[in-house]
């Protein structure tokens, strides 16, 4: 079914937001990606958190009218920069793009077919990660994702890439908030949770979309924040929702606390804090692994975690 026959009577403007900083390397490439969709209607983004780069030069290059560039005033974090984005976009449904990620040319028309049914907020589907120095693809997902009122799934075992992602703006209007200022890291996690509190989600299995992994990327440069971050965002969880304590999602998303802190201890003046673990050994197996895996040095652990990628 095309996005037309879905929408007899409704033409909907879809709005693609690029948040970047010092984006050179990659802008070009994702932009192309966005104004080369078949589904026309559509406008792009395209939001500078003060680049010291050639990022600006690059966007001056393009004449497309769907093109709307706007400068921020000061350097903020990224969620404060995605709600600023999010107040100049227009769309009825709207996807964010990584300035160094990218997607496929039919990737907003097969977004929008799973967008028929109102009670649906939020869709996602299949894509690669593109390992950088290896030239190498991965698929995200190799078997079927749940979708429906998954909510408590997400908390539990969340795995989903923010190029991926198309949502209603109906759908945020309803929420207190939008990106929560204090993220950098797990910005989009937050919001796509408690968009996920409130409404459907679908899944798409086809693979339209590429999450590019490098060294230079923040989910890779910053990720001792995520401990930091993680640990926020379950004290207002819990603060709004206090009947969740005992849910077995949290009791999973504590083991992903403690995974990144003992990952976060053990650095050159450090021991890795095999303590944190104890009380989660068996809420996810992958964290017994971790922690036996620990006693036979760093280069090992780092190895055997890489080869059964685990957290990696």
């Amino acid at each position: 079914m095309s996005s037309n026959m879905l929408f007899k009577h409704d033409n909907p403007l879809v709005s693609i937001i690029i948040n970047f900083y010092n984006g050179e390397q990659y802008l070009a490439n994702a932009i192309n990606s966005v104004l080369n969709q078949t589904y026309k209607n559509l406008e792009l983004v395209l939001y500078d958190n003060v680049s010291a780069d050639n990022s600006a030069l690059i966007v001056q290059q393009y004449k497309d009218e769907r093109i709307r560039y706007a400068l921020a005033d000061e350097h903020t974090s990224l969620g404060e920069a995605r709600n600023r984005a999010l107040k100049i976009a227009k769309g009825d449904f709207i996807s964010f793009l990584d300035c160094d990620d990218w997607i496929e040319r039919d990737k907003v028309e097969i977004s929008l077919t799973h967008f028929s049914q109102d009670a649906v907020g939020l869709v996602y589907t299949n894509g690669y990660t593109f390992y950088e120095k290896k030239k190498q693809y991965k698929k995200f997902f190799n078997e079927k994702q749940k979708e429906g009122w998954i909510f408590e799934d997400l908390l539990a075992s969340y795995r989903i890439a923010i190029p991926s992602v198309m949502f209603r703006r109906s759908v945020i209007e309803k929420l207190p908030s939008w990106f929560d200022t204090r993220f950098s890291m797990i910005e989009e996690f937050d919001l796509f949770i408690r968009i996920a509190q409130i409404s459907e989600i679908r899944y798409d299995e086809r693979c339209l979309c590429y999450w590019r992994a490098h060294d230079t990327s923040m989910t890779w440069s910053k990720r001792t924040c995520f401990e930091v971050e993680m640990k926020l965002f379950l004290e207002r969880l819990l603060k709004e929702n206090p009947a969740l304590a005992d849910h077995y999602s949290i009791k999973r998303y504590r083991a992903k606390i403690a995974f990144h802190h003992f990952m976060n201890t053990w650095s050159k003046q450090f021991k890795p804090d095999r303590g944190s673990l104890v009380d989660f050994l068996f809420v996810d197996k992958r964290l017994m692994l971790i922690y036996l895996v620990s006693f036979l040095g760093k280069n090992q652990f780092y190895k055997i975690l890489k080869f059964f990628n685990i957290y990696v």
